[in-house]
């Protein structure tokens, strides 16, 4: 059997720190730097994503309800982290820059996809409370009707981070702040998540992505790392069989794939 890998339908993203070493007269800034941190935030979601949608079709009855509470921990994330976003950063980021209404499409994006992530969720919270029976067919088809349009924001995210230097005028000090605010909203999103929902992002989180250079991101203290790679993934189990990677954040063969691919 092929080993079948999280690194598709949906792309992930290059990160503009990655982009900056193609070209040696490039320089980085806080707002490259700060849009990189994104990016990686966002691609753990997208091998999540990736990870449910290969993975949904072939999960078998035993396995039906962990899968369901991995689809669970997903959908969280991207509630968790873009009610950060709508409650914290995007209107730190408007005081900041002085543009009213900067960061609105990004709003806005949110709302477009939201209802899909709903249904999913209604529909994974039925199966979990045996008011539905599970069926992989129906997810990967719910997933196309949001998937796009998530990725596409995640994606967007991105380029708009960096144009922030844009309306970094004087007195503003948008460089010395953006990655301070980005900080503050991770972290508390981290304690949003709780336990679970941070071993479902160690279980999606490729330290070797682009040539190694996020070895050491997140920027969490070395035990609370090796707590989730060592002692929280063997509690976790429903949470990260079926990631993206291994305990070692290296990326893996993903576990519920047809036997004869």
């Amino acid at each position: 059997m092929a080993p079948v890998y999280a690194d598709h339908p949906f792309p992930l993203i290059q990160t503009p720190v990655f982009a900056a070493k193609q070209d040696p007269h490039a320089k980085v800034d806080s707002f490259d730097r700060a849009a990189s941190e994104m990016a990686n935030a966002h691609n753990l979601m997208i091998r999540g994503l990736n990870s449910i949608y290969l993975q949904a079709p072939h999960v078998t009855a035993p396995d039906a309800k962990p899968f369901c509470r991995y689809i669970a921990a997903f959908t969280n994330l991207i509630h968790v982290h873009h009610h950060g976003e709508e409650t914290h950063f995007f209107p730190e980021v408007e005081r900041l820059s002085g543009v009213e209404g900067i960061m609105e499409t990004n709003v806005h994006q949110h709302g477009v996809f939201k209802k899909g992530l709903h249904d999913l969720d209604d529909y994974i919270n039925g199966v979990l409370a045996d008011k539905q029976k599970y069926d992989g067919n129906r997810v990967v088809q719910m997933i196309d009707v949001f998937g796009k349009s998530l990725v596409e924001h995640l994606r967007d995210e991105i380029p708009t981070l960096q144009r922030l230097r844009e309306v970094d005028g004087e007195g503003r000090k948008m460089a010395e702040a953006i990655e301070r605010i980005m900080g503050e909203e991770g972290e508390s999103s981290m304690k949003a998540l709780g336990m679970p929902g941070m071993l479902w992002c160690f279980a999606n989180l490729d330290i070797h992505f682009e040539d190694d250079i996020w070895l050491d991101w997140p920027a969490a203290p070395g035990p609370v790392k090796f707590l989730y790679r060592n002692v929280f993934w063997w509690v976790y189990t429903d949470l990260r069989k079926f990631g993206s990677v291994d305990r070692n954040g290296k990326l893996r063969a993903l576990y519920a794939v047809p036997k004869s691919e």
